[in-house]
């Protein structure tokens, strides 16, 4: 099976300071005008400690950033075989219990490729690019498993919480897809590129495959080939820029849309495809990085405008915050004991952030903090 890795395995962001949503007002004195102070923005320290657990999960070195989570607090983690990048095992992790998701148990599709995966509290599902069609002799207009091109498509494989496949759906044949979500609704959130028009859509589609309705998302007003020459090579390496900087993360029963690294609003999607644009207020000389997935709040990390975009996590150059989802004012500041390098978060439950680690031995270890 290949491997089609859209998921950005350098996928990471940055925090900072807090910027007040209230606005500072002058005073005036006989000394002149003064500026009263913006009130200070609290902060909450996160102490992770090791999950006693009564498993070991095979969890590979190697995996794609980033995690996903459901509102039952599971970390889903995409672990690939080191010795070969094109198989895939999902792992859902709690203390008690992992569970495995494997794309090559998919039944009825055939030289298959992943491109990311995504959990939802009933179902898991893959999105894969894959032909009905056996293996052929290889020949012009053909796959090297001598299938025709045309018969490829894109679908969205999904799977029942305990492991066992359940069916394949097949998207418009219209589009490349680089993204999906699964809604509280069964319904689809898919980013998709039309190559004819080049042409980005963000789409909600039916359980069934079929296109319900299309959002309009600012960043995919403009063509997102930035003009280039159509067909060209700069034109495919801007689309697919823009396509992978658009991520999905589930918060509630709805789905949160944004871009690595901009200023763009934050998309709230819910069941049926409603929506409203939220700007993050991000702090003074901070840019929004990433979204955490949450269950009953959101939290987003901030990275200093002064650091490359690659730099690794510490604390002085990134920052998390809950943000406020009516109006994306910045919360209480997260920090974290300078005593140990900073862990990525990945999942709120409820107050409870859950991140990982390896240890000495190179285990993986499941970690919370509340």
């Amino acid at each position: 099976m290949k491997l089609f890795i859209l998921c950005a395995l350098t996928f990471l962001a940055s925090v900072a300071v807090a910027q007040s949503a209230a606005t500072a007002t002058d005073v005036h004195s006989s000394d002149g005008p003064t500026t009263s102070p913006a009130p200070e923005i609290p902060s909450r320290m996160l102490e992770f400690k090791s999950v006693k657990s009564s498993i070991a999960p095979a969890v590979s070195p190697v995996t794609t950033l980033p995690p996903q989570c459901v509102s039952d607090g599971s970390l889903f983690l995409d672990s690939l075989d080191p010795k070969d990048l094109t198989r895939h095992t999902v792992i859902s992790i709690q203390a008690d219990r992992s569970q495995q998701y494997l794309p090559s148990a998919i039944q009825g599709l055939n030289d298959i490729s992943v491109m990311n995966f995504f959990p939802s509290d009933s179902v898991v599902g893959f999105l894969v690019r894959a032909t009905k069609e056996p293996a052929g002799a290889p020949g012009p207009g053909k796959s090297p498993a001598g299938v025709a091109w045309k018969d490829y498509h894109y679908y969205i494989a999904e799977f029942n919480r305990d492991g066992s496949f359940d069916k394949s759906i097949e998207l418009p044949a219209d589009y490349t897809f680089s993204r999906f979500a699964i809604m509280g609704s069964g319904e689809f959130l898919v980013a998709a590129y039309d190559r004819l028009n080049s042409a980005a859509h963000l789409l909600v589609l039916d359980q069934s495959g079929k296109k319900l309705r299309e959002l309009d998302y600012a960043p995919f007003r403009t063509a997102p080939d930035g003009n280039a020459a159509f067909g060209s090579a700069q034109s495919l390496r801007n689309s697919s820029k823009l396509m992978g900087s658009v991520l999905f993360t589930p918060y509630r029963e709805d789905i949160l849309v944004w871009r690595i690294n901009s200023s763009d609003p934050v998309l709230d999607v819910s069941s049926g495809g409603n929506y409203r644009e939220v700007p993050i207020q991000a702090p003074a000389g901070m840019t929004f990085a990433n979204m955490v997935a949450a269950n009953d709040r959101w939290v987003a990390l901030f990275r200093s405008n002064s650091v490359a975009d690659n730099k690794p996590l510490n604390q002085a150059d990134y920052s998390y915050f809950e943000v406020d989802p009516i109006d994306g004012g910045l919360g209480p500041k997260l920090t974290q004991s300078r005593d140990v390098p900073p862990r990525y978060l990945w999942c709120e439950r409820d107050g409870t952030y859950t991140s990982f680690e390896r240890d000495k031995a190179g285990d993986f270890v499941l970690l919370k903090a509340n």
